[in-house]
């Protein structure tokens, strides 16, 4: 019949888990007396602690002499299952402590609403007691692997196994640069929305089904251009948008990517905007939603949506 029983093996497993820092300290000094001053405990009570597990197991784990200390077979294989749980724990520890305390924010956001957006508003957050780092990156963050701490993400959500916060809806809008316009003779907006050769295009948003592309425009707007093909596709809607800045053709603009270049008088409105279904969402693992750093960050973050959103309304 087997040592351990179903009725026994619950209770030995919680005595090798509480013993787990015992093994570890004494596999890596060999020493009981060096493992005692490394725990900070009495030598003593090393000495009756494995004892006790020993005979709890009904294994010898360790031959002792009067120089040295061996492991033996059923020792090695504790020890190194101990050795084993505190090189999860130690890390998972660390996480939490980072999770719980004031230090930096690593936030993951896609690459065009950090250039358009993000990175002009960052020096605001000192002010609301935030350190931010930013960490671009147009495809989906991993907060199992990923030392990241929050994301903001465009899309139709919700996302399953994370906490996601709701940021602001999001709405398209056809603009043009001023430069662009110099020398057209018809420049009514739906004359300039007919020049099919004109638009320029980002590639990802007419796949990543977030709704972000001409097709959706024109067929909400009722003004569906067939067929049409774009005269430039970019692979980012802030190269897009730059292009259509530097006069290359007509953007796709939306919500918290052009708001800046309104204000500047590097773009201008062309058509009605309208709404969307993706929307931008600030998500997390539950614990970290749990701190305070989460809290702040929401916060200052729904602050300056609402002053760009604000903006854009005055502009209009």
């Amino acid at each position: 019949m087997n040592k351990f029983t179903d009725e026994t093996d619950k209770e030995t497993v919680n005595r090798l888990s509480q013993a787990a820092p015992l093994l570890a300290a004494i596999v890596d000094e060999l020493n009981f007396t060096k493992a005692a001053e490394r725990l900070n405990v009495q030598q003593s009570a090393i000495s009756h602690r494995v004892r006790a597990l020993e005979e709890k197991l009904g294994l010898t784990l360790f031959e002792r002499s009067t120089k040295n200390l061996r492991l033996t077979a059923a020792g090695k294989i504790l020890c190194e299952a101990a050795r084993q749980s505190m090189s999860v724990w130690q890390p998972a520890l660390d996480k939490l402590e980072k999770n719980q305390s004031a230090d930096q924010i690593r936030l993951s956001l896609p690459s065009s609403l950090a250039m358009k957006w993000a990175i002009p508003i960052l020096p605001n957050a000192s002010s609301e007691g935030l350190s931010i780092s930013l960490e671009v990156k147009d495809d989906l963050t991993d907060f199992h692997h990923d030392d990241t701490d929050a994301a903001i993400r465009f899309g139709v959500g919700p996302y399953p196994g994370l906490h996601a916060i709701h940021l602001t809806h999001c709405k398209i809008q056809a603009v043009v640069s001023p430069r662009f316009l110099n020398g057209v003779v018809d420049q009514s907006e739906q004359a300039l929305l007919e020049q099919k050769m004109s638009l320029l295009s980002d590639r990802r948003g007419a796949k990543d089904n977030t709704g972000y592309h001409w097709q959706n425009y024109f067929e909400k707007t009722g003004s569906l251009i067939e067929p049409f093909t774009c005269k430039h596709q970019f692979d980012r809607a802030d190269l897009m948008i730059q292009a259509a800045v530097s006069g290359m053709g007509i953007g796709l603009g939306r919500t918290l990517l052009i708001e800046n270049d309104l204000k500047a008088g590097f773009l201008k409105t062309l058509g009605p905007s309208v709404n969307i279904e993706s929307s931008y969402w600030l998500v997390c693992s539950a614990s970290f939603a749990q701190s305070k750093r989460f809290k702040l960050l929401q916060h200052w973050l729904k602050k300056e949506i609402q002053a760009t959103v604000n903006q854009s309304h005055a502009i209009q």
